[in-house]
């Protein structure tokens, strides 16, 4: 981005003479080329494309107006034209609109009379560009048909001109006054650009330095049409999207370096031309330092969301929420996590957050009275083999420093570290009740993996590894087990037919599953794809005794499938039990609490997974007989 505000600058200098509206309108096209309200193209690596097509364009058309400008002068110009000809075969292999820059220095060449040789030289490596880059092309699937946009050329347009006034999205104004403001904001824009094209196009002498801004307006518009072009069936909220406000940005930029050379105060018209022109610019700098604010926010929540989902690494936790938080197929993460803890890579870096299941040496020199906070609630995520994944929450404080704690580790009753947590989470509740603590945001979230009912310790972890006790919880008892399918006892009465949502159906389950060995049916979420999730409703029943039980089959993951067991009457929920994962078709026996026992109940199954493996089946609901209460 500060190549393309380089390169725009570059070419406003040579026409802006007056110092003072040259620095001012400079400092308004970095707040805009800056603005947070493209902020996921500065967090997310794989958005760098669209940064880096624009700023190839930007510094190619201003390498190519040098060279024109050097030959003028009678002064050698090889090199540059060179360095612009590398600058496009840059932006053409950077993102597909990024070819469209070395079509554009044809145009450019014969306005500016560069010569035949330099015509002939940029039409030919315009077309070697070409070849090489549709050689072997393929379209990309799923896109919107090339010819949909021929025969409905309104709603094409209106994608363009949505795209094009894409900046106004972040003024947080309500539908349907989003999409006309974008719309009509895009088409002022189209305006201006087929104003300055008419306008060069009369004179045609044009300064190198505005034609190169001419072009790079051309480029941003021609972006949009090409996006246009495979995304219009997509809906113009596609339009909006924060990768395609950086172009906009300099779209908007080169306007503004373009016209404002151009003012005139000679007269009425150029006044009120100019006066129309500083409201612009005006709504545009409001537009990127809103978009300054509520970018900053953004990132500040998908930092701690970030956080949250390093945590579940660090505590050895899949928690399919979390993870989504880094990218959007869990078993991609799962995959590649131990590599990275092996070699001590991304998160693990930090050999403080290589902890986990050992009893470090200084753990023990806590500092007392340091801390005040809270251990508020310990949540189970799943079961398997006895351990139980927990999501924990608190908040924390450092008398020391004044400050909220950071970061914060779980040991159990032997001092082993079980688990890491994240500070930095709004709590503005604490501020109002605890005068000592300054900040609101003192809240912490992590995760852990313990046995049931078991004690685990939060202590914060401070400068020089130092620690501070934060608080202490009993872990839940784990209020499920598998049992084997023959204790299954007589039918649960069920009043209805279970009622299916989502992925749910008849006989759902994995073919690698196989039929249920029961005379009774039985429900999956598979239903054809991993990807499928929904819930299944089953009830109202009665249970005559605390514990019940139902046949069970999972995929390879069952870390975000859950049974909930809710009151019939008032859908308060009574008890929640994370699923264990079981390949095969066995019982799962669950504890229902003692005081409603005899009530009306739902039982609900929800498939919360989209990932790979992630779904599971039951058949009916079962009584069982007393014997050893579930450990």
């Amino acid at each position: 981005m500060a190549i393309t505000l380089f390169s725009i600058l570059a070419l406003f200098r040579k026409l802006e003479k007056d110092r003072g509206v040259y620095l001012g309108l400079a400092a308004i096209g970095a707040a805009i080329l800056f603005s947070l309200s493209q902020r996921e193209n500065f967090l997310w690596g794989f958005q760098v494309q669209f940064f880096g097509a624009v700023a190839a364009a930007a510094a190619a058309f201003l390498a190519f107006t040098i060279s024109i400008e050097r030959t003028r002068r009678g002064e050698r110009a090889i090199g540059h034209l060179c360095l612009a000809y590398v600058l496009v075969l840059v932006g053409t292999y950077t993102l597909s609109n990024g070819i469209l820059a070395s079509f554009l220095l044809i145009p450019m060449a014969l306005a500016l009379r560069a010569g035949r040789a330099t015509v002939f030289a940029t039409v030919g490596w315009a077309l070697l560009l070409t070849a090489t880059y549709f050689f072997d092309f393929h379209p990309v699937q799923g896109h919107s048909p090339y010819l949909y946009s021929l025969t409905h050329p309104l709603p094409y347009l209106g994608y363009v001109s949505a795209y094009l006034g894409n900046l106004v999205t972040c003024l947080g104004l309500a539908e349907p006054v989003r999409t006309q403001a974008a719309i009509f904001f895009g088409a002022i824009g189209l305006l201006l650009t087929l104003a300055a094209l008419a306008r060069s196009c009369r004179t045609w002498d044009e300064a190198p330095a505005r034609i190169a801004l001419l072009a790079l307006i051309l480029f941003v518009l021609g972006t949009a049409m090409l996006t246009a072009l495979g995304r219009v069936t997509f809906g113009l909220d596609q339009a909006f999207s924060g990768r395609y406000v950086t172009p906009v940005s300099a779209f908007w930029v080169a306007h503004i370096c373009y016209w404002a050379p151009l003012r005139r105060l000679r007269d009425g018209v150029g006044v009120g031309l100019t006066l129309v022109g500083s409201a612009m610019v005006a709504g545009l700098l409001f537009c990127a330092m809103k978009g300054h604010l509520q970018g900053w926010q953004e990132a500040a929540n998908q930092a701690l969301t970030n956080a949250r989902a390093r945590d579940a690494l660090l505590s050895g936790v899949h928690d399919d929420a979390a993870y989504r938080a880094l990218f959007p197929v869990a078993e991609v993460i799962d995959r590649h996590v131990p590599f990275l803890r092996d070699h001590h890579l991304s998160v693990f870096a930090d050999p403080d957050s290589r902890l986990l299941g050992q009893k470090p040496n200084w753990l023990g020199g806590t500092l007392a009275n340091r801390c005040i906070g809270n251990f508020d609630a310990v949540g189970m995520l799943s079961s398997s083999a006895g351990e139980l994944s927990l999501a924990a929450t608190g908040w924390a404080w450092d008398q020391g420093s004044r400050k909220p704690v950071t970061r914060l580790l779980f040991t159990d009753a032997e001092g082993t570290v079980v688990g890491y947590a994240g500070g930095g989470w709004p709590r503005p509740d604490v501020r109002l009740t605890v005068q000592a603590v300054r900040s609101r945001v003192v809240g912490w979230n992590g995760f852990l993996k313990a046995s049931p009912s078991t004690l685990v310790r939060a202590y914060g972890l401070l400068p020089g590894h130092h620690t501070c006790v934060v608080g202490e919880k009993i872990t839940p008892s784990n209020n499920a087990r598998l049992v084997p399918l023959s204790s299954l006892g007589a039918a649960i009465p069920v009043t209805s037919a279970p009622v299916l949502s989502g992925g749910w159906s008849k006989d759902g389950q994995n073919a690698a599953a196989g039929p249920l060995p029961l005379d009774e049916s039985a429900y999956g979420s598979w239903s054809g794809a991993d990807g499928n999730v929904g819930e299944m409703r089953v009830g109202p029943f009665i249970a005559s005794q605390s514990r019940i039980a139902f046949p069970l089959v999972t995929g390879p993951h069952a870390e975000n499938q859950v049974a909930v067991l809710l009151d019939a009457e008032t859908g308060v929920e009574l008890g929640r039990y994370p699923l264990i994962n079981s390949p095969t078709w066995t019982g799962l026996e669950i504890q229902v609490p003692e005081a409603v026992v005899g009530k009306a109940m739902v039982l609900v199954f929800r498939d919360q997974g989209a990932g790979w493996g992630e779904w599971f089946a039951v058949g009916g609901l079962h009584e069982v007989a007393p014997n050893k209460p579930i450990q």
